[in-house]
């Protein structure tokens, strides 16, 4: 089943950049941030430094998981650690499997251990904790992908979607909580959704099983059921394909999956960020950090300089809706007033 892996790797990222592989609908458009006309401070003296988990970052933003397996992902994966040293800002890889299961590409995760990285994320799936057609990853499997990067966290990502719609997919899922927590005892985890969310059902639960924060990845942003779309009609799979396609707009929206996870553990929004202001919103919602993916993918794939820019301009658009909402600092920008549209209002309104 893994034979193909860097291929399926590479081809995931040309689908990622080419295709229209987004949700119908962003929720983050769903909500609106009250203008202040009177914000009666410097703009240059707005704070933007942020804390998780006990380390300190000059702003809120995470480069989320991306990529890892292939050359290709080897460039990208560099130019994205350049760009967290630079703004001191964190970082995680992509699923660290093909490394696990062919240690010559390893290298295309370790090249971000030439930059200094204020946290960094290791990755691995909740669906190779159990066996599937190939036995579970072992203790050694996670430690190697951990230590391989020297990493302060460990991600597992929860990607059951993508691996019902995906031709090679896993579809074993009995004894992942007791794994996750046993897990859980050894490693500070980052629960991880890849497109679908987290209702406040699944939070509870990752919270008894002892991750340390949750990272929503909710509907709104790419979604893996239609880059597996691609990848079966591209194959001729069709029933595969056709999987995709239903349930291509599945899943909980971001901005409420933050709502329904953040009071339980630190969040970090993703799942559909595109700009400094999607940022703002992830974080009046009660988000400690947003994480950006696709957004960035082109970028990093192109050059160090055109990431910079992209990430510069994230950051200036985040200060200047702090500005215009009267908020000076992170902790000001969550009492903001907003208003929100339907369907997110509904999304939300059903936990209250």
């Amino acid at each position: 089943m893994d034979d193909n892996i860097e291929a399926r790797k590479t081809e995931h990222i040309k689908i990622a950049e080419n295709e229209q592989v987004t949700s119908e609908r962003n929720f983050w458009d769903d909500i609106r941030l009250v203008h202040q006309a009177i914000p009666d401070f410097d703009f240059d003296s707005i704070v933007t430094k942020a804390s998780f988990l006990g380390k300190n970052f000059s702003f809120p933003v995470v480069i989320s998981s991306m990529t890892g397996g292939t050359e290709r992902a080897r460039n990208i994966n560099r130019n994205l650690a350049a760009m967290a040293e630079r703004f001191h800002i964190p970082m995680g890889v992509g699923s660290m499997r093909a490394c696990i299961q062919n240690h010559s590409l390893s290298e295309t995760y370790s090249v971000i251990n030439g930059f200094k990285i204020p946290a960094k994320f290791a990755n691995i799936g909740a669906p190779q904790l159990v066996d599937q057609s190939k036995p579970a990853f072992s203790d050694a499997d996670i430690e190697y992908a951990f230590n391989l990067i020297g990493a302060d966290f460990l991600i597992v990502h929860f990607n059951f979607l993508q691996e019902m719609v995906q031709p090679e997919g896993d579809h074993n899922a009995k004894g992942i909580f007791r794994r996750l927590k046993e897990l859980a005892a050894s490693y500070p985890v980052i629960a991880k959704e890849t497109g679908n969310g987290f209702s406040r059902e699944a939070a509870l639960e990752l919270k008894d099983a002892g991750v340390k924060a949750i990272d929503v990845g909710g509907l709104g942003g790419t979604s893996f059921a239609a880059i597996e779309y691609y990848r079966a009609k591209n194959s001729g799979e069709t029933e595969k394909m056709l999987s995709g396609k239903t349930f291509w707009n599945w899943g909980v929206p971001s901005p409420a999956s933050v709502v329904y996870c953040s009071d339980l553990l630190p969040v970090i929004g993703s799942g559909g960020l595109r700009n400094g202001q999607d940022l703002g919103k992830a974080l009046m919602l009660g988000a400690s950090l947003g994480g950006f993916a696709r957004s960035l993918l082109a970028s990093a794939d192109s050059s160090v300089e055109s990431l910079e820019r992209e990430i510069s301009q994230i950051i200036r658009d985040l200060k200047i809706t702090m500005f215009l909402t009267g908020a000076k600092d992170i902790s000001e920008l969550r009492k903001i007033r907003r208003i929100i549209y339907e369907p997110l209002k509904s999304w939300i309104d059903a936990y209250e």
